[in-house]
């Protein structure tokens, strides 16, 4: 074979080589593109799903909560009923579930002289009660009061003496931050299995356009060279 066809033979190769480079990258990058979009998708609706579902639950367990408490004991003798709800409320408001990917906290306030003291509850930066205006959560209507942030929920529900005036507050709050850490944690793993998966496949589809060529340019060399 003369030197020109070597080079054009060579050239072909290379060619092909560089087409089914291009043709793979593009494959890959449209595959990780269409799995990423449709598994952040599928994530959002089903942390909406949870999060939804959290409140609900917030909800019912501060309702239920607050009936329990007397808030005619609280405006006669704080101190006693701080001792006696610190031993009620957490089994009532503090989840256990160790598949609860949330984190809540709660506090049960006296409320008197348009100022709120902690009777009992969790040292927590989650609860807001007393770092909002009395006003928000003290109305006419005398309904519970929320508060919805980015991944954080907080359920204040006043507490009425004999008399119907506010003497107490319920605050239960919970944050979503584990559920958002461990959808982060399956997002970035479900993307590198599908990259590697992938980056695999590519890889071995190419090798039956790249191998042939390579060895039967180099056939062709060493029957050059025996000649």
């Amino acid at each position: 074979m003369s030197t020109s066809d070597s080079s054009n033979t060579a050239s072909n190769a290379a060619g092909k080589v560089a087409k089914v480079v291009f043709l793979s990258l593009f494959a890959l990058i449209l595959v990780v593109t269409a799995v990423s979009f449709a598994v952040h998708h599928m994530r959002l609706g089903s942390e909406k799903e949870f999060k939804n579902a959290m409140v609900s639950r917030i909800r019912t367990d501060a309702t239920n909560a607050a009936k329990a408490v007397s808030g005619e004991e609280i405006k006669v003798d704080s101190a006693s009923a701080a001792i006696k709800y610190s031993k009620i409320l957490p089994y009532m408001l503090m989840d256990t579930n160790e598949d609860d990917y949330t984190t809540q906290a709660f506090g049960l306030y006296d409320y008197s002289n348009g100022e709120l003291t902690m009777l009992t509850g969790i040292d927590s930066d989650l609860l807001v009660a007393k770092t909002i205006p009395v006003s928000e959560w003290l109305t006419a209507e005398k309904n519970p009061y929320e508060i919805r942030e980015k991944d954080v929920y907080h359920y204040l529900v006043p507490i009425l003496d004999q008399e119907g005036k506010i003497s107490a507050l319920l605050e239960l709050s919970a944050q979503t931050a584990p559920v958002n850490e461990m959808g982060d944690k399956l997002e970035s793993m479900l993307l590198s299995t599908v990259t590697a998966s992938v980056l695999v496949a590519m890889a071995g589809f190419s090798l039956q356009y790249i191998v042939p060529p390579i060895f039967r340019l180099a056939s062709k060399k060493n029957t050059e060279a025996t000649l």
